[in-house]
């Protein structure tokens, strides 16, 4: 269950890091501060939000991101979650994100074809699963690789 959860819910945001779903424009940061919630930081920006032909939207606009003051950040406001930074780090993210949610439900449908006693089928499954370990590793490494460009090189 709580691979088709993740792999829904993650894929909605990799819909929307694409391009494919929500609404485009541009948040103009006017500040920055780092908040804790629940003994976590987030650093939480705000500006002015500009829909993609250039019209004010809101001029108090709020989203988690690690964005310089000053900067303009491409943004969708997604139905569910409201607004999400564009970019590659961002589908890296969400694309790792939605295979781990598929490693979780293939790794559970294999141990359930395994308990009942159907080996050849959890067998040809396992290799779905090395696959699904290799692709979250590689994704996890380019998600991290993206954002040590971004904090290193992006001015």
């Amino acid at each position: 269950m709580f691979g088709v959860v993740l792999t829904g819910y993650c894929g909605l945001m990799l819909a929307g890091a694409v391009g494919l779903s929500g609404t485009s424009g541009r948040l103009h940061v006017d500040s920055c501060a780092v908040v804790r919630t629940n003994n976590k930081p987030t650093t939480e920006c705000h500006g002015q939000l500009l829909s993609a032909g250039g019209r004010l939207i809101d001029t108090d606009a709020v989203i988690d991101a690690d964005a310089r003051i000053g900067s303009t950040i491409a943004v969708r406001d997604q139905p569910l979650t409201g607004l999400e930074t564009l970019g590659f780090r961002a589908i890296s993210g969400w694309a790792t994100l939605t295979v781990t949610g598929l490693f979780v439900l293939a790794f559970g449908i294999v141990s359930a074809l395994t308990l009942c006693g159907w080996d050849a089928a959890a067998t040809a499954g396992s290799r779905y699963i090395a696959a699904l370990a290799a692709a979250v590793g590689a994704g996890g490494l380019i998600y991290l690789l993206a954002v040590l460009y971004e904090h290193l090189f992006q001015a």
